[in-house]
Parts: structure tokens; sequence; C-alpha cells
């Protein structure tokens, strides 16, 4: 699987990154806003609109939700897959692969549980119990109302790093791989 995972793993993250990054950012800012900081239902419903991409309508949504979770799910698997293999032993390949570690399970299962409650709300009709299981495992509140802000900030701050020194990765990686220019 390796041979395919690397290749794969390189020409999504880039395309992902831009949307991954607002993902994590207003997926934070709605929890430790709404938990720490006592924003509003109505901002935070704001705040929502632009992690589901509901500001751009509910089709655009729809594709939005399924282009970057299922892009995020295959960056996950494609990353685990390598993460098997992979003995780096320092720089930012290193971090890359230590915050990898931590993050597959939670990842997999934030970009699982968003994608099933998005369309379970807006498409499939899923019954309230369900809706609730899926946000219990997408926001960890199964560590209750004092632990759901860490575990959203950990996976939210643990995403943002992977994009980081992935991209550090791949901008190192073009730059050593492109040809110079001659002196003539």
């Amino acid at each position: 699987m390796k041979p395919v995972s690397r290749p794969l793993h390189r020409r999504l993250s880039p395309w992902l990154a831009a949307p991954l990054i607002l993902f994590a950012v207003t997926g934070m800012t709605y929890r430790i806003g709404r938990s720490w900081f006592g924003m509003s239902k109505d901002v935070g419903h704001q705040v929502l609109d632009f992690h589901t991409g509901m500001a751009l309508g509910k089709g655009a949504s729809l594709a939005y939700t399924s282009i970057v979770g299922l892009g995020l799910m295959a960056l996950v698997i494609s990353g685990a897959a390598l993460l098997w293999k992979s003995r780096a032993k320092q720089g930012v390949r290193q971090w890359h692969r230590i915050v990898a570690w931590m993050l597959v399970l939670p990842l997999f299962a934030s970009a699982t549980t968003g994608i099933l409650h998005h369309y379970g709300e807006l498409v499939f009709g899923f019954e309230k119990e369900t809706q609730s299981l899926l946000m219990t495992i997408h926001q960890g509140n199964w560590l209750g109302p004092k632990g759901r802000p860490f575990y959203i900030l950990w996976v939210g701050l643990g995403l943002l790093t992977l994009v980081v020194t992935g991209l550090s990765m791949l901008r190192r990686k073009t730059s050593v791989t492109a040809p110079k220019a001659s002196a003539s």
C-alpha cells in the first residue's frame, strides 16, 4: 500500500490545507467560544455555518463537507499506512509523525461523524438520538462539559500542526527537486 499512499498523501494535502484550516479554526472557535467565553447561540450558529459550509447554501455545503471530510479520511488512511514504515528521527517530519500518531483515530472519527451528522440532518432526517450520538463522538461530549473543549482544542491544534508541518515538508521537497536555472 505504501507505493500508493505516499503520492496520494502528497498530492491531496495541498488542496485540502485551506479548508482543513477553516474546519479546525471554526470548530475550535465554536466550542471554545461557547464553553469558555459565553458565545451566544446566534453567533455560534454563524460560526457553524462557516464550519459546515452552510454559508454557501445547502447544496454547496453538502458538497463541501463531503469533499473535505472524505479528503481528510483519505489523508488519515494514507498517512496511517505511511506511519507504519516511517522512521523519521528529527525535524519537521518527526513532529508531523508524532502528532499524526496521536490523532489518527480522533481525526478519522471526527471526519466520519461530521459527514454523517451533516447528511443526517439535511438529507436523511436522522432521529435526534442518532444526531446526538454522532455529535457526542464528533466533539468529545463523552468527556463531559469540562473535558469537551480540551478535546476539541487538542484535535484542532493537532490538525493545524499537521497542516503546517505537512506543507513545510512539501515545500522542502519541491524546492529540493526543482531544477536550477542555468546561468548563461
